[in-house]
């Protein structure tokens, strides 16, 4: 476990202390110090350029646009609120020094900035005025005796000065917040919330953050504090332990390392097979999936088995490529017939192309009418508005169930001229294409094939049978 503190100076050999610019990615760690008063600072000595920053990069920051070799500080700021929110969605526990609500201006290309702009909040509940209310004194009083935080509150007690508290009687605090101390005169001041799948602990600073005589107790205390919370082992084992002997200890350690190699190489041979499986079963969604994130996939696996190879253009477009021709398409998907919209999708993607590259690009649509009817039961797939539209623009029109058939057939052996021809068709027929054809061609040829290999090892008896001559 590592603790990453932002402008809160602490020292012990698992914090990393740093600036809300030069740190490295929140993200990584589970164990987050935020001092709201020392970041805002921070960014207020950046946008005065009284004082230069760099990243964790070594990038120069400036308030402006971020451009090669220079890092903007709004932009800085909105990843730095990222990698907070994607470090609670993990679990961790930010422990946030707390200051009243008040904007940082200044900052280009950031509107509204505050203190708390990198802090998500509990849902219902904002980091604002509305929330947390300016006012200072000194006198804690614990309510949460048992909550690992009050041995750090207890490291500075005595030079505590909480500058904001809780309003308890605003909406939403009562279901959200914890509270762990309190002021003499019962206001909230340090609390604790559930934050996306994390904990926000909020905690009074001390008068004089950063000295001497209250770094040492504060960093100890904050330590354990964050191994409790985080369930993490108390200490790390001394060095020596290792060479004190056991009887039957290195025997058992090695059984453990077999069958902990036995189990990973189980887990490989698992995800493999998950794999293989996934790939294949994957084919089966294109009967009833809808929606481009979850039909598309499908329709790229079935494409791959009838030997396209899908791509991505320059705007992000998937493709089919086939040698040096590309097939951009669209899928759509319907309960009933699928109407003409994936046509007006196709169109603008088809025109955009023309515009940029100045050549005509082919189209197709993949359409799962019907997708929760089986298969052979559907009747009307296409609406004929669209099979007309496709014929006269010229794209073509393919139904799930169609392409379903082919990636089967490919699966089962479909041969590579085949597969060729069902490839040329979809680059050249305008309107719906039919495969049944191509299909019931390969699986006669198929058939000959075996029933001559069949008719060549049955005469070799017979033939073993004649009569030498002479």
């Amino acid at each position: 476990m590592r603790i990453l503190s932002l402008s809160h100076r602490l020292a012990d050999p698992l914090i990393d202390n740093h600036n809300i610019f030069n740190a490295p990615a929140i993200t990584d760690y589970e164990a987050i110090v935020l001092d709201i008063g020392g970041i805002a600072e921070t960014i207020q000595s950046a946008v005065a350029a009284s004082e230069s920053f760099l990243t964790f990069a070594d990038v120069p920051v400036v308030n402006g646009e971020p451009v090669d070799g220079v890092a903007g500080i709004a932009d800085t700021l909105h990843r730095r609120l990222d990698e907070v929110t994607r470090a609670l969605e993990r679990g961790a526990v930010v422990m946030v020094f707390a200051h009243p609500p008040a904007g940082i201006s200044g900052v280009a290309g950031y509107q509204g900035l505050d203190r708390y702009f990198l802090l998500p909040a509990p849902s219902g509940l904002s980091w604002d005025a509305s929330l947390l209310r300016g006012g200072a004194g000194s006198a804690i009083a614990v309510e949460a005796a048992d909550h690992p935080a009050v041995d750090v509150l207890d490291s500075y007690r005595r030079d505590a000065l909480y500058r904001c508290f809780f309003d308890d009687r605003a909406p939403g605090f009562a279901g959200s917040g914890h509270v762990i101390a309190r002021s003499e005169g019962g206001l909230p001041i340090s609390v604790e919330f559930p934050v996306l799948n994390g904990r926000v602990i909020f905690m009074p600073p001390p008068k004089e953050a950063g000295a001497r005589w209250i770094v040492q107790k504060e960093s100890k205390a904050l330590v354990a504090a964050f191994r409790a919370l985080l369930g993490h082992a108390d200490e790390n084992a001394p060095r020596w332990l290792d060479k004190v002997e056991v009887p039957g200890l290195e025997e058992r350690a090695g059984e453990r390392d077999l069958r902990r190699a036995a189990v990973e190489r189980a887990e490989a041979d698992l995800a493999e097979a998950e794999s293989a499986l996934g790939e294949v079963s994957a084919i089966r969604d294109v009967l009833w999936r809808g929606g481009d994130l979850a039909l598309g996939p499908a329709v790229v696996r079935c494409a791959e088995l009838l030997g396209f190879e899908p791509q991505n253009t320059d705007s992000e477009a998937p493709v089919l490529v086939d040698g040096d021709r590309e097939l951009h398409y669209v899928v759509a998907a319907a309960e009933e017939a699928v109407d003409m919209a994936p046509h007006y999708r196709l169109r603008a993607r088809l025109d955009g192309l023309i515009e940029r590259r100045s050549q005509v690009a082919r189209g197709l649509v993949v359409a799962n009418g019907q997708r929760l009817t089986r298969p052979e039961e559907r009747q009307r797939e296409i609406a004929p508005a669209l099979a007309v539209a496709a014929e006269s623009v010229g794209y073509a029109v393919i139904t799930a169930r169609s392409l379903f058939d082919a990636a089967v057939a490919s699966l089962e052996g479909l041969s590579d001229e085949t597969k060729a021809a069902i490839r040329t068709r979809l680059l050249n027929v305008d309107g719906v294409v039919e495969l049944d054809d191509l299909l019931r061609t390969s699986e006669v040829s198929t058939d000959a094939t075996d029933e001559g290999e069949d008719d060549a090892v049955s005469a070799e008896p017979e033939a073993a049978a004649v009569p030498a001559e002479g």
